[in-house]
């Protein structure tokens, strides 16, 4: 069931410790300052709302950076961090020194001007000058005190990521400055920079060669590895690789601290202990990573999507250490965190943010009926039940109950909220039907006609994320209809789509 969670997990995980990342932060902004004690005491953050244009011109009055803020209403991690990060007092304080600006992906325009500052991924946070050049993106994996430096740091800010990246080829000219905002960098969601995870990988072996202190090079050390293939279900590591995971993992698992400012990276590692050819070296290994994590579940201070997802890294490793089996223990593990995020998730966003995920642990672990039950009881209360809907989806399409797997998905696409939502629903949903019956031709007909309806009717800009989404289901089409004798239905949805973009508000894509 994993057709809604690849879209989010990793940017989840990544973002979603921010909530607390501020917590007790001293920095400029908790200085005296009248705007400040306003926000702070109004408990909410200033947005603009949408107004890009106008949230750069007063920076540039201000003389202050923006901070950029791109979500969606259905986006679990979206959801989170409005509970927790947007809540947080200390957090408030600091968007004193920012011109913040919140810009939902269904908003008119979102979409192209996700593609002017390479957003793709929800949600995404992003410093930027009044210039409009790009500081730094945000990184939940950091903690408290080092994004507390980092918004510190980025605050009177001028030069640009890509100067910093270019002056990181050679690490001995970095600052320590250069090197606060490099180790809170969001390395997995930066299709800009570094769309090339191997290239990326290899930019951060350099980096942890040449970081000054020895956490630091641990961080940058296990982010590599993760980057360069240790996060795909069977990971191949060479020897040097093998070593390199010797030689950070136990250090890092054996301090707490550790554990906790990278526990995006420790929750990924499963994949890199499976991959050491020692049986007996992955059990021990594995025990230390199963030991950290049932720490974290238990910490009450890491918020409740951290302590859910230790899950699955637990899950991982009992599959792989025992013949693709969970054992009972690790499954009682399971339903105990799911129990503990479904007590603790009292706030509809929250709910969102959380229960995707718990209901796909359950299913990972082998609990299809548990996960079904669980994503039916969320559909009245959900902030967005469509989300719920893909996932339910998902389930039936596991057990090969495509009628009812296509049902979940049209009943999804036909109740999505918003332009750029609605056009990746509908993509979902024509999707399946390809792929699950792509001999009913009405049905591939009829659902491909929804994703055009959704283009024709977009405000929310064709670019980036909506364009990349819509070019590769054209593609999808396009195959179908030469396997399965579909030249005319094609035929006609190109007319279809001719017609519906030729306001200009998209692009044929049925033509390429």
């Amino acid at each position: 069931m994993r057709t809604n969670r690849e879209m989010v997990m990793r940017v989840a995980v990544s973002l979603m410790v921010l909530g607390i990342a501020l917590a007790g932060c001293h920095s400029q902004a908790d200085q005296s300052n009248s705007g400040t004690a306003a926000q702070a005491s109004a408990r909410q953050i200033a947005w603009r709302e949408g107004d890009v244009d106008d949230a750069f011109a007063e920076a540039k009055e201000a003389k202050k950076p923006v901070l950029l803020y791109w979500g969606a209403k259905w986006c679990p991690p979206c959801n989170l961090m409005k509970q927790t990060l947007f809540k947080d007092p200390a957090f408030i304080a600091e968007t004193a020194n920012f011109i913040p600006v919140h810009l939902d992906g269904d908003a008119k325009d979102a979409q192209l001007w996700g593609a002017k500052f390479g957003i793709q991924g929800y949600p995404t946070v992003i410093i930027l000058t009044p210039d409009r050049q790009e500081v730094t993106r945000l990184s939940g994996g950091s903690t408290s005190g080092q994004l507390a430096d980092v918004l510190e740091v980025a605050a009177t800010r001028t030069s640009s990521t890509e100067d910093l990246l270019k002056r990181a080829d050679d690490p001995k000219s970095l600052s320590a400055d250069d090197w606060r905002l490099l180790a809170s960098f969001d390395w997995f969601d930066d299709p800009k920079h570094f769309g090339d995870y191997p290239k990326a990988a290899a930019f951060l072996a350099k980096l942890a060669d040449a970081a000054p202190d020895p956490a630091m090079k641990r961080h940058f050390t296990l982010t590599s590895l993760l980057l360069g293939g240790g996060t795909g279900d069977k990971p191949k590591l060479d020897a040097a690789q093998q070593a390199q995971v010797r030689a950070v993992l136990p250090a890092i698992l054996a301090d707490y601290d550790e554990v906790k400012a990278n526990r995006q990276e420790v929750g990924s590692a499963a994949g890199l202990i499976l991959a050491l050819p020692d049986p007996a070296e992955r059990k021990a290994l594995g025990d230390k990573l199963t030991a950290a994590l049932d720490r974290l579940a238990a910490d009450d201070s890491i918020p409740l999507y951290d302590r859910l997802a230790t899950a699955e890294a637990e899950i991982t490793l009992s599959k792989g250490l025992n013949g693709g089996k969970v054992t009972p223990d690790v499954m009682a593990k399971v339903r105990q965190r799911v129990a503990m995020a479904d007590k603790g998730a009292t706030d509809p966003q929250m709910r969102q943010a959380v229960m995707p995920s718990a209901g796909d642990l359950l299913d990972e672990a082998g609990d299809r009926a548990g996960a079904e039950k669980l994503l039916r009881s969320e559909l009245p209360k959900a902030v967005a039940p469509y989300y719920f809907m893909v996932d339910l989806a998902g389930l039936k399409e596991e057990t090969k109950d495509y009628p009812a797997a296509i049902g979940w998905l049209k009943q999804a696409a036909e109740t999505a909220q918003g332009p750029a939502t609605r056009i990746q629903w509908a993509i979902f949903y024509s999707n399946g039907v390809m792929r699950m019956t792509p001999d009913d031709k009405a049905a591939v007909e009829q659902s491909a006609g929804m994703v055009i309806d959704a283009l024709g009717a977009n405000s929310s800009g064709y670019a980036e994320r909506t364009e990349k989404k819509a070019g590769d289901w054209a593609k999808k089409l396009r195959e179908w209809s030469g396997k399965h004798g579909g030249g005319d239905v094609l035929a006609r949805l190109d007319a279809k789509m001719g017609q519906a973009c030729a306001k200009g508000g998209c692009k044929d894509v049925l033509k390429g």
